[in-house]
């Protein structure tokens, strides 16, 4: 039984390759707002607010709640799993795309936000380890969020895989300042690396800001 999560990610590294155009939202859609909770305990929401994409963390400690908000100039979405061979080499890259990209400390305007949605069914219990294992710092987010957040947003990976039009993993979507979807890419190749970089850099206006 333990083979069937690995043939299943094969499976589906192969029918990525030869469909090239698997279901997916397009280049110039709107992005579908929602609100999952990271590994680490925070909820992280990316929302509309006042025509502006905007991010807010929520996180309880001791019993006090605190919330944090800023504007990223984008978004990065990357639908993964653990069981996907495809999405993990991707992951490298992913990272190297926060780290060169991610505001700096205390900033609340600009910089690319990076976000690994898992869609394995044990959300964090599975995903955690998988996540300390590989030191990857971007927000992996797995479970439902456990504050009430905004009306309207998408709540759990399930539905978030459902209203993005997810049949296939890995699948990536950048979102622009404005809610916009201005770059879709399905499956992980050598080539979607240089087309996601130009496409950062387009929406960043050339580097980090």
């Amino acid at each position: 039984m333990k083979a069937l999560p690995k043939i299943a990610g094969a499976v589906v590294a192969v029918v990525l390759l030869i469909s090239p155009s698997f279901a997916s939202l397009k280049t110039g859609a709107k992005f579908i707002p929602f609100s999952l909770k990271n590994v680490d305990g925070k909820d992280h929401t990316v929302t509309m607010e006042e025509g502006k994409l905007t991010l807010i963390v929520t996180e309880t400690l001791a019993g006090e709640t605190k919330v944090s908000k800023s504007h990223p100039a984008g978004v990065l979405v990357d639908f993964w799993a653990t069981w996907c061979v495809p999405c993990r080499k991707a992951m490298p890259h992913m990272q190297q795309l926060n780290e060169t990209n991610k505001p700096a400390d205390g900033e609340t305007q600009g910089g690319l936000r990076v976000y690994g949605i898992a869609l394995d069914e044990a959300g964090s219990k599975v995903v955690k380890p998988f996540y300390q294992k590989l030191k990857i710092t971007y927000p992996m987010l797995a479970d439902p969020p456990s504050s009430p957040g905004p009306e309207g947003v998408v709540r759990t990976a399930k539905d978030m895989k459902k209203k993005y039009e997810v049949q296939g993993i890995p699948v990536v979507y950048l979102i622009d300042s404005s809610g916009t979807i201005t770059h879709v890419h399905v499956g992980f190749k050598e080539e979607h690396i240089a087309e996601l970089d130009k496409a950062v850099n387009a929406l960043l206006g050339g580097g980090k800001r």
